[in-house]
């Protein structure tokens, strides 16, 4: 601005010497300060980098929000991912707690058949044990010790029934439970043959099933034979009958006027 001065009053005094009229000198021009060139440059320059700041501010919203959908697409692949993972897991836990259960039920079968095998063993011997003590004892003959003795090894399944708690009966007792029980089996048997629609444990609806099973056994107790004939029924509990097998043979039935081919099991 100095120099600015300078140089207006220099061409002012040179004016009138060189002949030149003021007239035709310019007016001189008011030029604001630089200062104020610095600050509205200085105003575009920020209104410039405001909206650059902006314009990068939000791009980089856009790209943050992009972000966060793809990770949340990627949360519920996963999700949905362990879900399945984890429903196939339940399924084959269930399908292995099945399995375990079942196993456990044929063992405690297997336990409670042993011991019952073992039981009727114990008892047999038990009994046979006593009848040799009551013959050194002379409570009873050898003759009839034979028989005793053949008796218990023929009816091994109707002994365990009969005689249970042999060790807390007296030879009094004992042997008068003996010699009836042989009197019954030298009686006449008969072959007594249910057609029921139930038995327990094979199919239970009502009590009939309990009455036929409970009737059943009073009468091989008794030394007869007893056999039941029952339709099979897709719900019997096979697992309750030993040796079932399939009889090779036709069989017929005449129902409604047609005679009808059947199939026959049997088992124990």
């Amino acid at each position: 601005r100095k120099l600015i001065k300078i140089m207006a009053a220099w061409f002012n005094s040179i004016m009138p010497i060189l002949g030149i009229p003021s007239s035709f000198l310019p007016k001189p021009i008011s030029l604001p300060p630089l200062s104020s060139f610095r600050n509205n440059n200085l105003h575009e320059q920020r209104l410039e980098n405001e909206d650059l700041s902006k314009s990068s501010s939000d791009d980089e919203k856009s790209v943050k929000q992009d972000n966060i959908w793809q990770l949340f697409r990627e949360a519920q692949q996963n999700i949905l991912y362990l879900n399945n993972q984890r429903l196939g897991a339940i399924e084959e836990l269930n399908k292995t707690n099945k399995e375990k259960q079942f196993l456990f039920h044929k063992i405690r079968k297997l336990e409670a058949e042993k011991k019952e095998g073992t039981d009727k063993l114990s008892t047999c011997s038990e009994l046979l044990l006593r009848i040799d003590s009551m013959v050194l004892g002379s409570v009873i003959t050898p003759a009839e010790a034979s028989d005793f003795r053949s008796l218990v090894l023929n009816h091994k399944v109707s002994v365990v029934d009969v005689f249970n708690l042999v060790s807390h009966k007296s030879d009094s007792e004992l042997l008068r439970e003996l010699r009836h029980f042989s009197d019954q089996s030298k009686t006449r048997s008969f072959h007594i043959i249910h057609i029921c629609t139930e038995m327990a444990p094979l199919v239970h609806r009502g009590s009939v099933a309990s009455y036929v099973t409970g009737i059943s056994r009073a009468l091989q107790r008794k030394g007869h034979l007893v056999e039941v004939i029952l339709p099979k029924y897709a719900c019997l509990d096979l697992d309750q009958v030993q040796g079932l097998r399939e009889v090779k043979g036709e069989a017929y039935s005449y129902f409604n006027g047609q005679l009808h081919g059947n199939k026959i099991w049997n088992g124990v």
